[in-house]
């Protein structure tokens, strides 16, 4: 037992639990939220956000950037209005990048899935783990039709989380989906001097903004009172298992791994304003950060068969870089 699940106990709280809640008021009334407590780690997941997770708290330090929109009811609004950030936002399940028009028809900003409620049909607190599943889908008339089944496991006693996908085909035909998981990073762990560790053979910059910070991409800046957003491409190794750091100067860090065979993109979105410290790392199932249009032109988009399925996700683990 960690000193944190001692002092759990000896306050009568459970060393690991789920539970339920509704919000009762605000712009998020009616939200579900469930509530995963395995050791050190304190987690949010939001069902009425394709079980996606909000914030995250290690030993009490809270380790997402959450957006001052935070999580209202979605509602199709701007995406700059609703994108509340957390641990893990998924943006899907067919595009991410900006909007765009196809044969699948009109796609908002990082896609559809953040305004898609989960059907919970799991939540179980076991010996080894906590564990919470759900399904997704993401449907349209004589459309495309897909059906992500998740699973977050929590190991007790290693402060990581297991996030696991799987998105099968339901429809009747062919269907090309993108997914790209939007990791958030915040304050305390992104601050001055932190820096992340990326598998990445060549980082390149996605505008004349990000070219100005190539330099220094690794290492986070001090946060000025502006700060244009800066886009980074992470060109990675073929087919293996990698993993992204992120070490902080108070000997905190976090380690993102997943493989590159499923997710064959990363991406880096780092804003260093006053009022929005963040450093976003984004492994996605395309190497494009442009959208549906681009990764068509360029040959990025993969076939999902009618009755197939693919599997995705990635592992997030909190290190202490003590020496």
């Amino acid at each position: 037992m960690t000193s944190t699940a001692r002092g759990r106990a000896a306050l009568g709280w459970p060393e690991a639990a789920v539970e339920a809640s509704i919000r009762t008021d605000g712009p998020d009334a009616g939200t579900r939220r469930l509530r995963v407590i395995a050791g050190d780690l304190d987690i949010e997941l939001l069902p009425d956000r394709g079980l996606d997770l909000g914030q995250v708290r290690h030993r009490g330090v809270p380790l997402a950037w959450v957006s001052p929109t935070g999580w209202p009811r979605p509602s199709g609004g701007p995406f700059g209005a609703t994108f509340g950030g957390g641990l893990v936002t998924t943006c899907g399940l067919l595009s991410f990048g900006p909007p765009s028009l196809d044969d699948e028809g009109e796609h908002p900003q990082h896609g559809r899935y953040t305004t898609l409620a989960a059907t919970v049909t799991r939540a179980e607190v076991l010996d080894d783990a906590v564990v919470v599943e759900a399904t997704i889908v993401e449907a349209t008339v004589l459309g495309a039709h897909l059906e992500l089944h998740r699973r977050i496991r929590v190991p007790r006693g290693e402060a990581r989380i297991e996030l696991r996908d799987e998105i099968v085909n339901r429809g009747a035909r062919a269907v090309e989906p993108m997914v790209l998981y939007h990791v958030n990073l915040g304050r305390p762990l992104i601050q001055e001097g932190t820096v992340l560790h990326s598998p990445a053979e060549r980082v390149v910059p996605r505008d004349a903004d990000a070219e100005a910070g190539l330099a220094t991409w690794a290492q986070f800046p001090a946060p000025a009172d502006r700060y244009p957003e800066q886009v980074f491409a992470h060109e990675l190794p073929v087919g293996k298992r990698v993993s992204a750091e992120v070490h902080a100067p108070s000997e905190l860090g976090i380690r993102i791994s997943f493989d590159t065979a499923a997710l064959p993109g990363l991406f880096q979105w780092r804003v260093a304003q006053r009022d929005g410290v963040v450093l976003g790392v984004e492994p996605a199932t395309a190497a494009t950060i442009l959208g549906r249009q681009d990764a068509r032109e360029r040959g990025l988009l993969r076939a999902l068969s009618a009755g197939q399925s693919w599997k995705l996700g990635l592992d997030i683990g909190v290190m202490s870089l003590e020496l």
